[in-house]
């Protein structure tokens, strides 16, 4: 059964499921809340490990919080959980949160075992020109666009899938969207060239996404790993 904690000085909350010496936790990405992770966690069954999950800043229940959302900010609350979990870890993030996971497992690389990149948007960011990215910047508040977008990006999910994730999204206020989209597409400022964690990395991407696609991948995620 998940066990609900809050971070004291902070509105933000996780979740821990399981117990082990060793966490995984998993950071979601743009338009997400952290139960998209309720599939996969429940799918778990090695032993030994307490999985972590949190809302960031705009998102799920967290929609009310307040800015600035920058990659600084996200990395900083969610490296606050692990520090108050305590434990060795395996941090997951997708999309727009595996820059989050990356900057969190620098911090805390003598506990960072190993960091899994699924979908991921790079560091340094998409840098998508204003015509292409003002569609996304949009989003908020519009229920059909959203569906539209998610059909794309996850061409295999279910109908019931796409309602729950629309639902989700369209919690999101239309200003923090266009914010989150800022982040992702603009990039760490001075993103390193080369990744300053040194431990293995994983990285998954979906075989018929057309965002975040196999050149992307290639060109501007995998070779800053040195494992």
């Amino acid at each position: 059964m998940p066990i609900s904690e809050q971070i004291p000085d902070s509105d933000a909350t996780f979740l821990r499921r399981g117990e082990g010496e060793l966490a995984v936790v998993f950071v979601h990405g743009f338009l997400d809340d952290q139960h998209v992770w309720d599939k996969v966690i429940d799918e778990l069954k090695t032993p030994g490990i307490e999985t972590i999950r949190l809302d960031l800043a705009g998102l799920g229940d967290r929609a009310g919080a307040d800015g600035p959302f920058t990659y600084e900010r996200l990395a900083d609350e969610v490296g606050a959980v692990i520090d108050r979990v305590g434990k060795p870890f395996v941090i997951v993030g997708q999309s727009m949160g595996a820059p989050i996971a990356e900057l969190v497992a620098t911090a805390r690389s003598e506990r960072a075992l190993g960091l899994v990149l699924f979908k991921p948007v790079p560091l340094a960011g998409t840098r998508l020109p204003d015509e292409v990215v003002e569609p996304f910047r949009s989003l908020g508040a519009d229920a059909e666009a959203q569906r539209d977008l998610r059909q794309q990006l996850s061409v295999a999910l279910s109908d019931a899938d796409l309602d729950r994730l629309v639902t989700i999204g369209l919690r999101v206020r239309p200003e923090v969207v266009a914010s989150l989209v800022d982040c992702w597409n603009t990039g760490l400022p001075d993103a390193p060239e080369r990744s300053r964690y040194a431990g293995p990395v994983l990285v998954v991407r979906g075989g018929d996404d057309g965002f975040v696609t196999e050149e992307l991948v290639a060109t501007a995620v995998s070779p800053r790993f040195a494992s």
